[in-house]
């Protein structure tokens, strides 16, 4: 009796467990375990597949009579049945975690797992009483799990699953405190939160994801050669933003316009290559307007509505003025000597460098002369 004692004792300090915590796990009192413990009783022939459950060894190591790992091997491989638990039918797997918890009562995947059929077989409950009292068991289980649990994996799921228990059970605030502990908690708000406070993380949410997808085109397209890729992007600007109130996206239009300028003229569309350098003017200029406004600027598409920009703060990172760096953007790259005979671009060009007309006559007449 003393030697099973002692190392029932040992084992549950390598555990990391208390007399009151080993005796829950077990269905016995704390005073039991202490008896074991001091040698004054033996546990009974019934608890020891539980004790080795828990201890993760075997009868044999827990009796003190060998060593070896089989008994934790053992508990991982009675548990494959639950690799895969979405695929199970909760009838099915109910049944077999409350077989497993018996000989692994420590098994913090097993009693999750337990929880997931409880909820699944609430769903299925037409009695409101026995449907209740399912969830309320669910519920217990996942708290118990996550009090008990030091695993990231595990608390992660029992996170997630909790949220939208709570949801189902009407239970907001709850749910939302438990949503934002999760790594996932963006998407969880969307379901967790009500009113405007949901509609304007569904929006802040869209943003996001409209950076995410403009940026993959230029992971695509990285020298920004692709003509095609570049008016892919610009339709979705155009279509998300109907009435060109861009604020924060006139930084992805910009280039974007510029670029296909620049294409464009190479392909020896002048046309076409002209009005894309206008767009690129008054975008630049929309991008330096909404700069210099002070307070909050809204967005006014239907999909940002709530959203706004905080005026004031610059659109663009350039001590450049602008000026300077929209004449620059419009004679880099060849476009100057592709386009310079044409009066629609020598219009564009005065805009930011006055005088700039008269220079280039003057220039023509001299080359002319020599």
């Amino acid at each position: 009796m003393e030697h099973i004692g002692q190392r029932i004792k040992d084992l549950r300090k390598k555990a990391d467990l208390t007399q009151d915590r080993l005796a829950d796990y077990l269905g016995v009192s704390a005073q039991a375990v202490s008896k074991w413990e001091c040698g004054i009783s033996a546990p009974e022939l019934s608890m020891i597949v539980p004790l080795t459950g828990i201890f993760g060894v075997t009868a044999d190591e827990l009796l003190g009579c060998g060593g070896g790992t089989e008994g934790q091997e053992a508990c991982e491989e009675s548990l494959s049945f639950i690799h895969d638990p979405e695929n199970i039918d909760p009838a099915v797997l109910y049944p077999k975690c409350l077989q497993a918890l018996e000989e692994y009562p420590r098994s913090m995947w097993v009693r999750y797992h337990l929880a997931t059929a409880e909820e699944g077989l609430a769903v299925r409950e037409r009695d409101p009483g026995k449907r209740e009292a399912r969830y309320g068991e669910a519920e217990r289980l996942y708290r118990f799990v996550l009090a008990e649990t030091a695993d990231e994996v595990i608390r992660s799921c029992v996170l997630n699953r909790l949220a939208l228990l709570l949801m189902t059970l009407g239970r907001q605030e709850e749910a939302e405190a438990f949503a934002r502990q999760c790594s996932n908690a963006d998407f969880l708000l969307q379901y967790c939160l009500t009113g405007e406070e949901r509609v304007m993380h569904m929006q802040e949410q869209a943003r996001m994801k409209l950076v995410d997808f403009l940026s993959v085109f230029d992971r695509f397209n990285r020298e920004g050669e692709d003509l095609s890729l570049l008016r892919m992007q610009e339709s979705i600007l155009r279509a998300v933003f109907p009435d060109g109130n861009y604020l924060y996206f006139t930084n992805w239009l910009i280039p974007i316009l510029r670029r296909e300028a620049v294409l464009l003229a190479r392909a020896g569309d002048l046309d076409g290559a002209v009005e894309k350098l206008g767009e690129y003017c008054s975008a630049e200029e929309e991008r330096a307007r909404v700069g210099e406004t002070e307070g909050e600027i809204p967005y006014t598409n239907p999909l940002f509505n709530r959203l706004s920009w905080s005026g004031g703060a610059p659109l663009v990172l350039s001590d450049c003025p602008l000026s300077v760096r929209v004449s620059s953007s419009l004679m880099g790259e060849g476009l100057f000597e592709a386009l310079r005979g044409r009066e629609d671009y020598l219009t564009l060009l005065e805009r930011y460098i006055p005088g700039i007309r008269e220079r280039m006559r003057a220039s023509s007449a001299v080359s002319a002369s020599d």
